[in-house]
Order: structure tokens, then C-alpha cells, then sequence
């Protein structure tokens, strides 16, 4: 890990998937388990796939899939998997900072555990009008519940429906959850962009 300018250790996220630091992260998250069925026949992007638990979840229901990861040993787990399982997924590796997809490229778009509030637009540009949105990641109360992590990627309560206005709210919650013996404080959002 590397020591970023706020004083908070950056991951070196090749290294904790090579160390095996997500190995019981195979599931699929409950919020998509929950409302999976709002993607059927959509395409839809996994912004920072990691291993691939969602996206492999939603190709084995036959839904077309592109995942975004930066990590290379994360894609490569990916790949495994989806080979091992026989499914498809169109993967590409790049940092979600900078999204390389084109203005209404999507149906769908998920996005778990990650944030980077400036790309917010990016997300609602990619996705078409009418395609639904599914976010969900830590509240800044997370820190009463779990370990310490760095406020700059944590959202105030009531803030991630603002990050994305045009958006009709299918389902808001925010609460703490618990998740393999973890307790987590997070947001999550289902919404349909208008």
C-alpha cells in the first residue's frame, strides 16, 4: 500500500487479489440478488468489476455484461471463472476515473463498493435513457460499525441519490447490513434514468 495525499493508504488492488484478500467475495451482492431481474435483456456495465462476482452472476442469467477493472490480477480471476462456469463477459481493463465508453452505451449500469463522486455524470451519460442504475457503497458512519476507511470515499446519508438527479428512485435504503459476519453502513440505489 502506498500513502496517498490525504494521509490514507492507497490499495495496491493487483496485489490484494494475488494475496487473496477477496477470495470469499464470490457471491453476488443481495441488492443485485434482490433486483437483478430489472436488467433481463439489457446490457449492462459493471463499473469496477474486481473479480467479476456480479457480472458473472448477471451473464450466467443470460443478461450481456461489460466489466470495467483496472487490476489485472482482478480481470484475470475474472476470466477464470468465467471460463470454469462456461459464460460471457466482455471485459476491459481501465480506470473507471476516465470511463472509455460512449454516451448511451448502456441498459444497465452496477456499481458496488466503489466511488468517485466527479464521475457521477459519466455513469448517468453512459447509460440510456429509461436503463436502470444500481449503486450501492459505505456511508461515513461506516466507521462506527467497521474499520477506519478514507472519508474521501464515503458518502453523507442522503447523498447518493443526489449524485444522481433525473434518476426515479425504485428502491433507497441506507442502513447497516451485515455481510459474512461484517457489519457495513452502506447506500443503496436502484433507479430508473429518465
Amino acid at each position: 500500500m502506498k500513502k496517498g495525499k490525504n494521509g490514507y493508504e492507497s490499495p495496491d488492488w493487483d496485489d490484494r487479489y494475488r494475496k487473496g484478500f477477496y477470495d470469499e467475495a464470490d457471491d453476488p451482492h443481495d441488492l443485485l440478488m434482490r433486483h437483478g431481474h430489472l436488467f433481463k435483456d439489457r446490457h449492462v456495465a459493471d463499473i469496477a468489476m474486481g473479480s467479476g462476482r456480479d457480472a458473472l452472476y448477471l451473464a450466467s442469467q443470460g443478461i450481456r455484461v461489460t466489466g470495467l477493472e483496472r487490476s489485472r490480477e482482478g480481470l484475470r480471476l475474472a476470466r477464470e471463472t468465467m471460463s470454469a462456469r462456461g459464460l460471457s463477459i466482455e471485459m476491459v481493463q481501465g480506470d473507471a476515473a476516465r470511463l472509455p465508453f460512449r454516451r448511451g452505451s448502456f441498459q444497465g449500469v452496477i456499481v458496488f463498493y466503489f466511488l468517485l463522486r466527479e464521475i457521477a455524470r459519466d455513469i448517468a451519460a453512459i447509460l440510456e435513457g429509461g436503463g436502470i442504475l444500481m449503486y450501492e457503497t459505505f456511508l461515513k458512519s461506516d466507521h462506527e460499525v467497521d474499520h477506519p476507511r478514507n472519508p474521501a470515499f464515503l458518502l453523507d446519508e442522503g447523498e447518493l441519490p443526489s449524485l444522481f438527479p433525473g434518476f426515479e428512485p425504485i428502491h433507497y435504503d441506507e442502513g447497516v447490513r451485515s455481510h459474512k459476519g461484517r457489519m457495513r453502513s452502506t447506500a443503496q440505489l436502484v433507479a430508473r434514468k429518465t
